[in-house]
Order: C-alpha cells, then structure tokens, then sequence
C-alpha cells in the first residue's frame, strides 16, 4: 500500500509540477523569421528587470497584457491602421539575469520590420 501511496505521488508530481519547479517558460523559436523577432538580453544591471518591461508595456501603444504567470507575459498588440494582433512574450530567468522577449505577427509573410522595431524600442526603454 505504501509503495503504491509513493507511486501516485511520484505520477502527480511528474504531471503537475510545483512552481518551483520551473521558475520561468522558455519562449518558443521563431519558425518564421520574416514576422518574427526572439532576442535575449543580459539584465544584471537593471535593478527589477521584469517589472520594468512589463510597466514598459502597459505603457505601449495598443498593447493589452492577456497573461502573467510568475515571471512570463504575455501581451497582444495592435498594429495601427489593420488592427492586426501580434504576440508579444518576455520571460525572465533571475537564475541567470536573462530576459528573454519574442515578437511574432499572427498574419501575413512578412510584417515589414514592426516585430523588430517594437523590440529595439522595448530595449531602448529598458536600457
């Protein structure tokens, strides 16, 4: 009876693992990198790196925070005359002072350098 109690207790921890066990959600590649944008950046300087990105954008223009879980955002932003919607990510890793923020458009081929700019003015914000 014992080793059956231990086994299911094993079973549940593999499926639903404490929050300490994952302290972060790793962000998914670019597949398609003419619409999207994954960059990671060195945060050791900034004093509270995942609160100022996500102040950052709340701030943004028409940007919309849809999840945060822990040390993961994510938001939806519009582009401005086609009310397109991209996806905007960041993930954070205290462990290694990283943060990690992907761009991806929902639509279309190509997004003409919108992913990319939004990241640079992010990242010039930040730094």
């Amino acid at each position: 009876m014992r080793i059956l109690f231990i086994s299911i207790f094993i079973f549940l921890g593999l499926i639903f693992p404490s929050s300490s066990f994952a302290s972060h959600i790793k962000l998914s590649e670019c597949v398609e990198i003419a619409h999207c944008v994954r960059e990671e950046w060195e945060v050791s300087s900034i004093d509270k790196p995942f609160d100022d990105i996500k102040e950052i954008i709340e701030n943004f223009p028409r940007s919309a925070i849809v999840e945060v879980d822990g040390d993961y955002l994510h938001a939806e932003v519009k582009s401005k005359w086609m009310k397109y919607v991209d996806d905007l990510e960041v993930s954070f890793v205290p462990e290694f002072n990283k943060l990690s923020i992907r761009s991806e458009s929902r639509v279309g081929e190509s997004d003409l350098g919108v992913n990319q700019k939004r990241i640079n003015l992010i990242k010039s914000k930040l730094f």
